[in-house]
């Protein structure tokens, strides 16, 4: 863990099991709450942000050049997550020009097999974005 995800992980388990359970009302509670496991997922998406990114960047890479569509778009200058987001907001408009393309040939089993590729990626790509639920214990009234 890095420390900023140390850091948003501690916050948002003490909202949810330390400071949520004293408050008064469900309003107050239900915020402390929420606000708690917001920032435990938080802490859990920037952990991966990188590795994610870069994940994707090869993908798009490999799906581009099966295509025939290789861009020329240069590699992040560094992995900051900013820099790796173009890269792959970059990779990703070209994968929709080349999607599109093979759609147009829907008679085409190579265009065919490219676009289940394709497709397989976009789905692992959402389901690596989705936060884990948090595990805490059961609630008490």
């Amino acid at each position: 863990m890095t420390d900023l995800t140390l850091i948003l992980d501690r916050i948002g388990k003490k909202l949810v099991e330390d400071v949520a359970p004293k408050l008064q009302g469900d309003y107050a509670h239900g915020h402390a709450v929420m606000i708690g496991l917001i920032n435990v997922m938080a802490a859990e998406m920037w952990d991966g942000a990188a590795d994610r990114l870069q994940n994707e960047i090869v993908g798009l890479r490999h799906l581009l050049s099966a295509g025939g569509a290789a861009p020329d778009v240069a590699p992040s200058p560094s992995l900051k997550i900013s820099d790796l987001s173009t890269e792959r907001d970059e990779l990703a408009r070209n994968l929709i020009i080349l999607q599109t393309r093979l759609e147009a040939r829907p008679e085409d089993p190579e265009a065919k097999l490219l676009l289940t590729k394709i497709w397989a990626h976009l789905l692992q790509t959402a389901v690596a974005r989705m936060p884990s639920p948090p595990a805490f214990g059961e609630a008490t009234d």
